[in-house]
């Protein structure tokens, strides 16, 4: 059996004390919990947009060009740092330290556009892993995300993007399972099997269940139906197979199940996972597959706009 390396060794937190951020606090404790000593470092970022200024914005003069050497501004600011902002982060903080969390954790504050924020803090920091919550689906179901994952998600880049909602459930003993692994054969797509496969490894007493999903889209059936879909099987069954592999050689063969399916994608991932009860999904981002006409990218930010109750993780390798 094949080790793997963990995968989330540094884990960013985007923190606002929302349900859903508090639900990502769990979820970020399992995964740091997993880790062991793996885990290097754990980061609450809070960041400063300006929003908070419309409470106090009649007590700055506005004609002064720099607002930051006005005292009144000073005052908002450290006012806004000290109640609200500083004493969040602290709770964040002793919530993963009850949760049972001992690898490093510090608490940070940034300003400017958050989605942006997030990213070059992960950026510049080395983060492997954003454990993020999200807002509810508009009224609208399923046509808007938070502009805040929205952006994040679109800028990401060689890490993985946990987006947690205020449904999702999980069993804090066996938090990945069971676990759901869309494939299209791409590059993201397997790194995504082998973070699974890291995970799984780590949780292997609980006997985790994983599903190997691969969807042939009713679009490229439907344009191959005078040759037959026998090209479109052979190819589902190799990227079966691959992925198999790297299950196999992980010594977690006896929890992988299989399902090749027709229809359009992501409403297919995201009945899966809503019928299996799957806690978790963990997919490859901007993945071409190898039939050159399906892109994962637009398929796992599609699946998030249909799930609410199943964790899902994108992987930018």
């Amino acid at each position: 059996m094949m080790t793997l390396p963990y995968p989330f060794t540094r884990i960013l937190i985007p923190y606002d004390g929302s349900p859903s951020a508090k639900k990502g606090l769990e979820w970020a404790a399992r995964l740091a919990y997993a880790g062991g000593d793996d885990v290097e470092q754990i980061t609450l970022l809070r960041v400063i947009g300006g929003a908070y200024l419309a409470r106090h914005i009649k007590n700055v003069d506005l004609r002064v060009t720099h607002m930051d050497q006005v005292a009144a501004w000073r005052r908002v600011r450290q006012h806004h740092l000290d109640h609200e902002v500083l004493p969040l982060l602290e709770e964040g903080k002793r919530s993963l330290q009850e949760q049972g969390v001992l690898a490093p954790i510090e608490t940070r504050v940034a300003e400017g556009k958050v989605g942006e924020e997030i990213i070059r803090v992960a950026g510049e920091g080395g983060y492997t892993t954003i454990v993020m919550g999200r807002r509810g689906l508009s009224t609208i179901k399923g046509l808007l995300l938070g502009s805040v994952t929205r952006q994040v998600l679109s800028l990401a880049q060689k890490m993985t993007v946990f987006v947690v909602g205020q449904e999702v459930a999980f069993n804090l003993d066996c938090p990945i399972s069971p676990l759901l692994l869309p494939l299209d054969g791409s590059e993201p797509s397997l790194a995504a099997v082998r973070q699974g496969a890291a995970l799984a490894q780590k949780f292997k007493d609980c006997k985790p269940k994983l599903t190997l999903l691969h969807v042939i889209d009713f679009v490229l059936l439907g344009s191959a139906y005078a040759e037959g879909t026998a090209p479109f099987i052979e190819e589902g069954e190799k990227i079966m197979a691959t992925s198999r592999r790297i299950l196999e050689e992980a010594g977690l063969q006896d929890m992988v199940a299989e399902k090749l399916l027709a229809g359009h994608p992501p409403r297919v991932i995201a009945e899966e996972a809503e019928e299996g009860h799957h806690a978790l999904i963990l997919m490859g981002a901007r993945g071409l597959s190898p039939l050159k006409q399906l892109i994962l990218g637009s398929v796992s930010n599609d699946v998030l706009y249909r799930v609410s109750r199943s964790l899902v993780g994108i992987v930018y390798p």
